[in-house]
């Protein structure tokens, strides 16, 4: 999709981090925005932001992991804008700790997110996308999905599943006009580590308020110039960052050492 120009967009998350700056980068190219987030005050930043730079938005409530709302959202947005030619999801949660501390609440919670949110999004917008004579979908996972990093186990298991989903999704997509993408950044310096659950929530908050934290992630604007790389040249993935690039490499070169990570781990958290 070279022109982006008059194309409308849909963004999950998009009330902070990649998702809010992946809707300023798209309405810089053009395109008209249907912004998706659970947090009201967020989106509404979002939009201001957007309208602010002369681009156009509407926004739209919802928790991705809730099917029934996310079958509303296809008609929301052809009515509002006439048409559905980009679909980003970006909407994500973490967990962090050792499986074994963590509890089913929080485990349905994150994959209702972080899996059905990118199933529902697809699901439902599909249709809707075929209709438009070139569409694309970019699914956002992480550098989580290329090994499974300890005390990230249900976070690695969401963003795994979505790789290997994207693939397929790529795959059944080819002969038609619809194009797939998926994209792995490594860290990034966004709100998840605020909003995180699990044992090890808060020693992640403190850490990520920590003045060394900046220099170790990438900033969301990084993100958002590859989300719109991937749609402009239907790239099949998308990699962010030298820590997303060496763990990709390490994980074709020495499979399955995440025993070590385990380690080191440990002796960081005790």
């Amino acid at each position: 999709m070279r022109n982006l120009d008059g194309r409308v967009a849909v963004v999950t998350g998009a009330g902070s981090g990649i998702g809010r700056c992946t809707a300023i980068e798209l309405a810089g190219r053009g395109c008209r925005l249907a912004l998706v987030d659970l947090r009201p005050e967020g989106l509404e930043v979002t939009q201001q932001t957007v309208e602010a730079r002369g681009g156009k938005a509407s926004v739209h409530l919802a928790d991705v992991a809730d099917a029934e709302r996310m079958s509303e959202l296809p008609d929301e947005v052809v009515a509002r804008h006439g048409a559905c030619h980009i679909l980003v999801n970006n909407a994500g949660v973490l967990t962090v700790g050792r499986f074994a501390d963590d509890d089913l609440e929080n485990l349905r919670w994150i994959v209702g997110i972080n899996v059905f949110g990118v199933i529902h999004g697809c699901h439902f917008f599909l249709p809707v996308l075929r209709e438009a004579d070139e569409a694309h979908i970019v699914n956002v996972s992480s550098m989580a999905a290329f090994v499974g990093i300890p005390q990230n186990a249900a976070y690695s298991l969401t963003k795994g599943a979505i790789r290997s989903f994207t693939e397929a999704l790529r795959g059944e997509m080819a002969r038609t006009s619809v194009g797939v993408s998926a994209l792995f950044p490594g860290a990034v310096g966004t709100d998840i580590m605020d909003r995180a659950r699990g044992a090890q929530a808060e020693r992640l908050a403190k850490f990520g308020k920590t003045k060394v934290a900046p220099y170790l992630r990438r900033p969301p604007e990084a993100a958002a110039r590859q989300i719109v790389r991937a749609i402009s040249q239907d790239r099949a993935r998308v990699l962010l960052g030298p820590d997303a690039r060496t763990i990709d490499v390490v994980s074709r070169v020495l499979p399955g050492r995440s025993s070590l990570i385990g380690r080191a781990l440990d002796m960081i958290t005790g």
